[in-house]
């Protein structure tokens, strides 16, 4: 499904007016600091290549972080976030947490910072439905050089292959998780990849948020992976005053989506620019991707 705002022009050569992050507190001298360094952090979108090489298995890197109340008895999907430009995969958390009004836990642990975002993100999690995700912080951070060249996107892509597959391998073999239900999520780079390692590994990953992404790789024979990817269900989100090619792209890989037949919302947000979906949103997008086939939570 196609939600699209009114249309918004935006000069590529004026960049500064995409992002717009809230930080309670005021406006202090070290409030400004922090929005100053979080929207260069995130300003720079992902390059548009194939991957084509594969570099040696990785090992597990990413933080696992349990919901608060971790029941072994009971099976949990995973959801892997993934790094953008310039940050780690923890920075989604401190844009969400300064969103619902907790900055004051920036610089607390992960576990903290998600258990105070779940009534947000899972609001009807309940001891019977849904459960909440267990989540996988990637290591490393986004780096413009990762997508400067082909050659370099293709490295990264695979870089982050191995490791997502490391991290899920681990997970599923240290907690009771649901192998049906692994999902990765970014914005920006992260998104890029998120879209690139679900449409390579629909064996593994089954389903992908992809936020202010370009979204621009295609797999070399798309009509061969659609009956896997037909598993898969992706959640794509763009701001309505995010760059134009990059607009145009994620429309494209929607579009790709609806003629392969595989499962797939898009949420064009009014009066955004490059930035992570709003809150709700994002708990939309991880309600729908975790869904289980045929419908169920």
């Amino acid at each position: 499904m196609h939600t699209v705002g009114r249309g918004h022009q935006l000069s590529v050569a004026n960049p500064s007016i995409l992002v717009r992050f809230a930080v309670p507190g005021g406006g202090g001298l070290a409030s400004r600091a922090w929005k100053l360094a979080l929207a260069v952090s995130v300003l720079s979108g992902a390059g548009c290549y194939r991957a084509t090489t594969a570099p040696a298995p990785a090992e597990a890197t990413g933080r696992v972080v349990l919901p608060p109340g971790y029941d072994p008895s009971r099976t949990y999907p995973v959801v892997e976030i993934l790094p953008p430009t310039g940050n780690t995969a923890e920075a989604l958390l401190q844009i969400y947490l300064s969103r619902v009004g907790l900055g004051r836990l920036y610089r607390e642990d992960p576990e903290r910072q998600i258990a105070a975002l779940l009534p947000y993100l899972v609001p009807d999690a309940g001891a019977d439905h849904p459960t909440p995700p267990v989540f996988i912080l990637a290591s490393g951070r986004g780096n413009a050089a990762d997508y400067r060249t082909a050659a370099a996107w293709s490295r990264t892509i695979a870089r982050y292959e191995q490791q997502v597959r490391a991290d899920l391998r681990a997970v599923a073999a240290r907690h009771r998780v649901d192998t049906s239900r692994f999902v990765v999520a970014g914005f920006s780079m992260g998104g890029d990849l998120a879209w690139a390692l679900t449409l390579r590994n629909p064996d593994l990953l089954h389903g992908a948020i992809v936020m202010a992404s370009r979204a621009s790789y295609r797999p070399s024979d798309a009509g061969a992976a659609a009956p896997a990817l037909r598993r898969a269900r992706f959640f794509l989100t763009m701001g309505a005053a995010d760059d134009p090619t990059r607009r145009r792209l994620a429309l494209a890989a929607a579009a790709l989506l609806e003629r392969l037949g595989v499962a797939h919302e898009f949420r064009m947000i009014e009066g955004a620019g490059h930035e992570p979906a709003p809150v709700a949103t994002f708990a939309e997008a991880l309600r729908y991707v975790l869904r289980r086939d045929g419908g169920g939570e």
